[in-house]
């Protein structure tokens, strides 16, 4: 039986090398003779076999390296301006207002037995809730026992400076508008900001700002800014107005985009969350941070809002201390989890100064830099037809084979080696 199938495998060798379709595997049969000759192209072909081998070796070790690939591009908006600006958040330089804190120490005045002095003097204490390690704890505790509320978002809002007051005139593409209508008063982790309401605002938006500090009410500790500062929710950086300035500020678009086929690679690989996988990096970070004050302090910070369905209660001035240990140890890198989104737009601002005016006023206008902005498109590094070219294409150049050599090779080695096995004379 082995001798048959030697026999056959042999016959079936030989005849694959004179039929092939391969000419430099033809060669090795038909210069059989010429032993120098054989022996070049038997070395020519397993160099060529060597180098094919390891191209496509290496060509695998890339796609399970790096699965996908980022290609930049430009796009345009077809209209300079045409795009919505993002939501800005314009905050003051102070957080509380000097008029409204002297009415709320007038009533605290009235209904308690302690004087007007001492609650303007302790009024300080709330810079804790926007920031704990600016206060001390057990100052902020005692006050927090003779104030006895526990609605901290209202009260809070209630002793803010109104949007009306810090943004004295607004203009799209030089026509005046309601100032009400395009910015309203939101808690954000800088305090309660004036904040782009989402709707079309295009081309310019000319702003008069009042950086007067007139209705200023002074913190001990806290560091404050003379003049307003911008932030852009979707980007890390800020940029500041000071007072007397006429400030130009351009926004630039950069724009992520990936193949909806990545969402068959794991999360880790792709480095970027689908909508239906989880939230931006941004948002991402801030229910991670909550999370912390939940399970450290079993509270909700400001400015976060409580959940009434799990009955959450909101951080008051009694939970300062829990708070600053959380502040102390607290760090994004806790929070591996929040990767960006695969889709979506991000913005970045730049501040160009174009002269100075009144102190007490500020001017500010706003507008995209230019109507392209950078694309970064993300797709797998290799579909099917690109692996399936390019192992073809360097199996063509080194050895000269193709898809039909292969059915060829199958051929042989299949239908011909059982044909010249029945063919051999079986041995008793």
């Amino acid at each position: 039986m082995s001798s048959r199938l030697a026999a056959a495998f042999n016959r079936t060798v030989v005849e694959y090398f004179r039929k092939t379709s391969l000419n430099g595997f033809g060669l090795l049969y038909f210069i059989r003779k010429r032993r120098v000759q054989r022996l070049f192209w038997f070395s020519f072909i397993c160099c060529g076999l060597f180098f094919a081998g390891y191209s496509v070796f290496a060509m695998i070790l890339d796609l399970l390296d790096s699965s996908t690939i980022t290609d930049l591009s430009e796009r345009d908006s077809g209209e300079k301006g045409a795009l919505p600006l993002p939501s800005i958040e314009i905050c003051s330089g102070y957080r509380f207002s000097k008029r409204k804190m002297q009415e709320y120490t007038q009533m605290l005045a009235n209904s308690s037995g302690k004087s007007l002095g001492y609650w303007w003097q302790k009024m300080h204490l709330l810079e804790g809730y926007m920031d704990p390690l600016a206060v001390d704890a057990e100052e902020a505790k005692e006050l927090q026992e003779s104030l006895g509320f526990r609605d901290v978002r209202s009260h809070l809002l209630n002793l803010t400076p109104a949007c009306v007051s810090l943004i004295l005139k607004c203009q799209q593409n030089r026509v005046t508008i309601d100032c009400s209508e395009i910015f309203q008063l939101q808690a954000t982790n800088y305090g309660h900001c004036c904040v782009l309401r989402d709707r079309n605002i295009t081309g310019e938006l000319s702003l008069s700002l009042d950086t007067s500090q007139e209705d200023e009410f002074p913190m001990e500790k806290s560091r404050r800014l003379a003049g307003f500062h911008l932030h852009i929710s979707s980007w890390l950086g800020r940029v500041t107005i000071g007072q007397g300035e006429k400030s130009l500020v351009e926004v630039n678009v950069m724009e992520l985009e990936a193949n909806s086929e990545l969402r068959e690679y794991p999360v880790d690989r792709r480095g970027c969350h689908f909508p239906h996988e989880g939230e931006g990096r941004e948002k991402c970070l801030q229910n991670c941070r909550l999370k912390a004050s939940l399970m450290n302090c079993q509270c909700v910070p400001y400015p976060f809002e409580r959940d009434a369905k799990l009955k959450q209660k909101y951080c008051t001035l009694e939970d300062i201390a829990c708070l600053q240990m959380v502040e102390v140890n607290w760090s994004p890198n806790q929070c591996q989890q929040c990767l960006p989104l695969c889709n979506q737009m991000l913005h970045s601002l730049h501040k160009s100064l174009l002269g100075f005016m009144h102190p007490f006023r500020s001017s500010l206008m706003l507008r995209f830099r230019t109507s392209r902005w950078s694309n970064y498109a993300q797709d797998k590094h290799y579909h099917w037809y690109h692996i399936l070219s390019n192992i073809g294409g360097v199996l063509g150049i080194c050895i000269g084979c193709s898809l039909i050599s292969g059915f060829e090779l199958i051929n042989f080695m299949v239908f011909r080696f059982w044909s010249n096995f029945r063919q051999q004379p079986q041995q008793e």
